[in-house]
C-alpha cells in the first residue's frame, strides 16, 4: 500500500537489542518498558488531521514491535513501506539516539521520500538536528497538525514552525501557528483499529508493546501548563521560552466529552485524562462531570491532579464513571523539597484528599514520588515507603511509585537553564552528548545531572534502595503477590551488580544472557500485578466482535 505518510516511533536506542545495557529503572512509573515504546498521542491527532484533509496516513510503532519480537528485522520492514513522507518523533531527549538512527535507515532505504522530525526535543535541538545529512525538516512546536499539511500540499516556503534545507543552506520559517484551542485536533480513536487492517500487525500498530495485555487510552485536555516544576521540559517557563506558547490551549467538555463517547462507542478500556481538569476553571470540572456521567460509561476513568483537589472537586469527578482512579504526583514526603521542585502544597492537604478519596470511594488514589530533587538526600529519598506506610493507615485505596528522575533534567527546564539557582549540575549540553549518553552500559551514566546534594552514583543507589524498600512494603500491605515481588527484586539485585561492574570498569558482557531474559519478563509488570493502570486483555475491551477477531488474528 502506497502511503501519504508514515509515522514511526523509535525505541529510544537502535538496536537496543544487540546492546548490553540496563535501563530497567528509568520507565518505572510510565506504561512504555525501558525503551519508551509508547508513542506520542499527538500521532493520533495528527492522523487524525491528516485523515480528514483527504491524506493516506499509518503508524508504526518499531519500538513495540521491537520489544514483542526479538527477531524483527527492522530495516527488512522499512523497504516494504512506500511513502512520500516519514514523519518520527524527537518529542523527549530520551529518544535521540533511536530517532536518528531510524531516520538514517529511512533516508538510505527511501532516498526520494522526505524525512521531518517533530516534537519538543528536536525544536529545542533543531540547529544541531537540521544538519543530519538524511533529515529533510523539523516541525517545531507543540503542534504540527497544520504545518505538516502545508509541507506536503504548498511546501516549506508556505509553511509555518519549520525548519528544512534549502540546497547546501538551512532556512527556517517563524515558529507562529501556536492552536490556542484544541477542539479541532481531536482524536478519532478508531483510527487504531484502521491502522490495523492497514499493517494486519498488532505490535507495530500499538501505542505501547504491553497494550495488547493491559490496553488505555487517553484524552488531551490541555496544552502547555500553569506550573513550573523546575527539571519539566512541558513546564510554563519551557513552553514560553523554547516553544513560544504564551497561552494554555485548553479543550472544551464538549470536545471532551465527544472524545471518550468516541472510545467508548469501540471499546470498553480505561481512559485516562491527560492535565488537570481544574485548569480553566471550576466551571470546566462541573461540565465535565455531567457530560461524562449523562455517556452512562462502561470504562474505568484516571484523573491526574497537579495540587490535591478540594473534596468538592473530588465528588464531582466520583461521578463520571462506576469506576474512577486518581493520581497525583507529591514528588517528595518532605514539603521543603516538593516546594523547592515547584510543588508548592502541604502534608496536611495532600493527606485531606487521601481522606477524601477514601470517603469517596474511588477505586485507586495513586502517587507518584521521585529521586534526584533539590535539598534532597539519601536518607530523605529512601523515606518514600515510611510515608506511604502512614498513609495506608488513612486509605487501604493507596498505591504508590517510585523512580530516578532519570534520565535527564528536560532541556528547556528552569533546572536546565539555570542549574545553579536549584543546585543541580549539567554534565550534557550538546545532542550529540545525548546520543552517547543513551548508549551507557547502565542508566546511571546516562543521566544529564547531578545534584549538590547526591552525585549520580548517589541519585541511582537512592533510586534503587527507595525502589526496593517501597516495593517490599507494598508487597507486605497485599498490593503486590509474590510473584511481581519476586520478579522485581530479580531486577533490582541485576540493577544493583550491573552498576557496580559499571562503576568499577568489569565489563558487563557476560550479563546480557541474563539482562535479555529479564527484558524479555519485564512485561511481568503488567501480567503479575505491577502495572499502574487497571488490567484485562484488549480483546475483551473490543465490543464488535469482528474487531475482536481481527485483534486475534493479527497478534
Amino acid at each position: 500500500m502506497k502511503l501519504d505518510v508514515a509515522l514511526i516511533h523509535p525505541p529510544s536506542v537502535y538496536d537496543f537489542r544487540k546492546s548490553p545495557s540496563y535501563a530497567s529503572m528509568i520507565s518505572e512509573v510510565i506504561p512504555s518498558m525501558y525503551v519508551f515504546d509508547m508513542m506520542p498521542y499527538g500521532f493520533l491527532t495528527l492522523a487524525t488531521y491528516l485523515e480528514k484533509n483527504g491524506l493516506n496516513v499509518a503508524i508504526f510503532n518499531l519500538a513495540a514491535k521491537m520489544l514483542k519480537d526479538r527477531s524483527f528485522d527492522v530495516e527488512k520492514y522499512i523497504k516494504r513501506i512506500e511513502a512520500d513522507l516519514f514523519g518520527i518523533d524527537l518529542h523527549w531527549a530520551v529518544h535521540a539516539q533511536g530517532a536518528i538512527e531510524i531516520a538514517r535507515i529511512i533516508k538510505e532505504i527511501h532516498p526520494e521520500s522526505k524525512v521531518v522530525l517533530g516534537g519538543l526535543s528536536s525544536t529545542y535541538f533543531r540547529y544541531e538536528v537540521i544538519r543530519y545529512p538524511f533529515i529533510d525538516a523539523i516541525l517545531t512546536g507543540d503542534s504540527a497538525e497544520l504545518p505538516l499539511l502545508r509541507y506536503i500540499e504548498e511546501g516549506p516556503e508556505r509553511t509555518p514552525n519549520i525548519i528544512w534545507k534549502d540546497g547546501g543552506k538551512i532556512r527556517e520559517n517563524p515558529l507562529s501557528w501556536i492552536p490556542e484551542s484544541l477542539d479541532e485536533f481531536g482524536i478519532d480513536h478508531e483510527f487504531l483499529l484502521r491502522n490495523v487492517k492497514k499493517t494486519r500487525d498488532l505490535a507495530i500498530s500499538s501505542p505501547f508493546a504491553s497494550f495488547d495485555e493491559a490496553p488505555i487510552a487517553g484524552v488531551i485536555t490541555m496544552k502547555g501548563c500553569p506550573f513550573n516544576c523546575i527539571t519539566c521540559g512541558g513546564s510554563r517557563f519551557a513552553y514560553e521560552r523554547a516553544y513560544m506558547r504564551r497561552k494554555l490551549a485548553i479543550k472544551s467538555p464538549e470536545a471532551i466529552a465527544d472524545e471518550v463517547e468516541g472510545i467508548a462507542r469501540i471499546s470498553k478500556m480505561p481512559i485516562f485524562f491527560v492535565g488537570d481538569l481544574r485548569i480553566g476553571g471550576m466551571g470546566r470540572v462541573e461540565r465535565v462531570s455531567k457530560l461524562l456521567k449523562e455517556l452512562d460509561l462502561e470504562n474505568e476513568l484516571i484523573f491526574e491532579f497537579f495540587t490535591p483537589p478540594s473534596k468538592e472537586v473530588l465528588g464531582y469527578i466520583r461521578r463520571t464513571s462506576h469506576s474512577v482512579y486518581l493520581q497525583i504526583s507529591p514528588e517528595s514526603p518532605f514539603e521543603d523539597i516538593r516546594r523547592a521542585f515547584g510543588r508548592p502544597y502541604t502534608n496536611q492537604s495532600l493527606e485531606k484528599m487521601v481522606s477524601n478519596s477514601e470517603s469517596l470511594g474511588f477505586e485507586r488514589l495513586d502517587l507518584y514520588f521521585m529521586v534526584g530533587l533539590p535539598f534532597q538526600r539519601r536518607e530523605q529519598a529512601i523515606s518514600v515507603a515510611d510515608y506511604f506506610r502512614k498513609l495506608r493507615e488513612i486509605s487501604k485505596r493507596l498505591d504508590s511509585f517510585v523512580s530516578p528522575l532519570a534520565p535527564f533534567v528536560d532541556p528547556g527546564s528552569r533546572a536546565y537553564m539555570d542549574p545553579g539557582a536549584f543546585g543541580y549540575i549539567i554534565t550534557l549540553r550538546d545532542f550529540e552528548d545525548y546520543r552517547r549518553a543513551l548508549l551507557s552500559e547502565h542508566w546511571m551514566k546516562s543521566l544529564n545531572y547531578e545534584t549538590r546534594w547526591m552525585n549520580r552514583r548517589e541519585i541511582a543507589e537512592a533510586s534503587l534502595d527507595a525502589y526496593e524498600r517501597l516495593l517490599a512494603e507494598r508487597y507486605l500491605q497485599g498490593i503486590v503477590d509474590e510473584e511481581a515481588y519476586e520478579l522485581a527484586m530479580e531486577r533490582i539485585k541485576l540493577d544493583k551488580l550491573v552498576l557496580d561492574r559499571v562503576e568499577r570498569g568489569i565489563p558487563i558482557d557476560d550479563l546480557k544472557d541474563r539482562i535479555d531474559e529479564l527484558a524479555r519478563r519485564s512485561d511481568a509488570r503488567v501480567k503479575k500485578g505491577l502495572s499502574l493502570y487497571p488490567t484485562s486483555g484488549l480483546a475483551e475491551r473490543i465490543r464488535n466482535p469482528i474487531l475482536r477477531a481481527l485483534i486475534t488474528l493479527v497478534r
